[in-house]
């Protein structure tokens, strides 16, 4: 028998089996996801094109078992060839109601069932590929990075012409991040900077886009404490989407070019700010950023789950102008990336110790992804809810790099935000940046909601 290479968890990976450890719900480390194509598929080449693209990423082929307790992981040098159901449903009820149930179903990943493939003809007439994929394996970006070379090996097998170059390794990756990490135990300097961090500053405030009307949110703040209370993923989310134009996008990336800041950055300062202003514009929140870090070509050109989360504790100064605010926020973020891949648990334990908080209650108000992303023309790219969810609120914002359009899906608590909630929050968060774009030096006391 082969000997193979075992390791650990990466800090990223960990932080999905973070989730999946202290739950009953095991299907919230499930990623959905689909392209639509226009186009007519021959789904039994599809299928052959998939089979290839698992040889050419070796995320795909990662298997995980558990050593006295603790998960590890190991890559195969190939696995069996896998049959993708083909399936058709003529009405977009027919289809709704097949999601729901497959996004409730938790993925094997501990028997060797790491990506659940469906290809679907659509009421529409129009050709889909679905993915059911553990999130220990992939993020949103790996996502995207499988199904481009999904499409280009498919192109290549249906013209007859030369297989595109495979993509990097995810195992080295994995590898190096894992060493980076054993070297941050090591400096102390990282866990010193995070309780630098939250030495000495107010508590953070929850700052719902549910508003400070909501009732539970009230009976909250009568127990006179700042942060929500959460139950270890066991809360029901739904996905709500919105959009922000190309027009008004493209005024963004000006700006942002203009200024050297950061889309990202922008984007999600200006989310949290609205946040901020709508429940009374508190001074102190802590929002969560989960930010794509692949930095190196090689980590560009390679799927995989590469995520961090990263929490950046932001003071609002209302007397000073939104610019001055901004410069701030994207300076402290800078800080931030240096200690990229320290532990996600240890911070946790830091933040409650420092506001002698319990562990069930959340600061988090806002989690926030950007993700660029390229498709073709007559390519359409979604994501899906898993009806599961930790945070109050999980945006996750798809930049069209080619159409200059943000599509967003706001991952909610239904128990808390309702979908007028979600639509009103999103109008506000447009006017905050219309406002800012036309008068960087407006004081964020003067920003307007309504």
């Amino acid at each position: 028998m082969k000997e193979r290479n075992c390791y650990e968890l990466s800090p990223s990976q960990d932080v999905s089996y973070l989730q999946c450890k202290y739950t009953l719900f095991k299907r919230v480390i499930n990623i959905v996801t689909s392209i639509t194509i226009d186009e007519d598929v021959d789904f039994e080449l599809m299928e052959k094109a998939f089979n290839i693209v698992v040889e050419r990423n070796d995320c795909l082929r990662i298997r995980f078992f558990k050593e006295k307790g603790k998960l590890m992981q190991y890559f195969e040098d190939e696995v069996p060839y896998q049959k993708v159901p083909v399936v058709k449903y003529d009405t977009k009820e027919q289809f709704d109601s097949f999601i729901s149930k497959y996004t409730k179903r938790a993925i094997a990943y501990l028997k060797g069932k790491i990506i659940e493939p469906h290809f679907i003809k659509t009421h529409d007439g129009k050709s889909m590929v679905l993915f059911k994929v553990c999130h220990l394996v992939l993020d949103v970006y790996g996502v995207n990075v499988i199904f481009m070379d999904l499409l280009a090996v498919y192109n290549a097998l249906k013209n007859g012409t030369e297989l595109p170059a495979p993509r990097a390794s995810y195992e080295e990756v994995v590898k190096k991040d894992i060493e980076k990490h054993n070297n941050m135990r090591l400096e102390t300097k990282h866990a010193e900077f995070f309780k630098d961090l939250l030495n000495d500053k107010p508590e953070p405030y929850y700052n719902g886009i549910h508003g400070p009307d909501n009732k539970i949110w009230q009976k909250k703040l009568k127990q006179n404490h700042r942060g929500m209370r959460m139950f270890f993923i066991q809360n029901d989310t739904r996905a709500y989407r919105h959009s922000i134009g190309a027009e008004l996008t493209t005024r963004v990336l000006d700006y942002c070019k203009e200024n050297q800041v950061s889309p990202a950055n922008f984007l999600f300062y200006t989310c949290s700010l609205t946040a901020a202003i709508l429940n009374g514009k508190t001074r102190n929140a802590l929002p969560l950023g989960l930010y794509n870090c692949r930095i190196s070509q090689n980590e560009k050109n390679c799927a995989g789950s590469k995520v961090q989360s990263i929490a950046c504790y932001s003071r609002y100064n209302y007397k000073k102008t939104f610019e001055e605010n901004i410069k701030r926020f994207s300076a402290s973020q800078s800080k931030l990336y240096m200690h990229v891949g320290f532990s996600d648990r240890e911070f946790e334990m830091m933040l409650h110790k420092a506001y002698r908080s319990s562990l069930l209650e959340t600061y988090y108000s806002i989690a926030f992804s950007f993700v660029p992303i390229e498709v073709p023309d007559g390519i359409y790219f979604d994501i899906y809810s898993n009806g599961k969810g930790a945070l109050p609120a999980y945006i996750i914002q798809l930049f069209d790099t080619k159409t200059n359009e943000i599509t967003m899906a706001y991952d909610v608590h239904t128990k808390t935000t309702s979908e007028e909630a979600v639509a009103k929050f999103h109008e506000m968060y447009k006017k905050v940046i219309e406002q800012v774009l036309n008068d960087p030096q407006i004081q964020l006391r003067d920003i307007e909601l309504q």
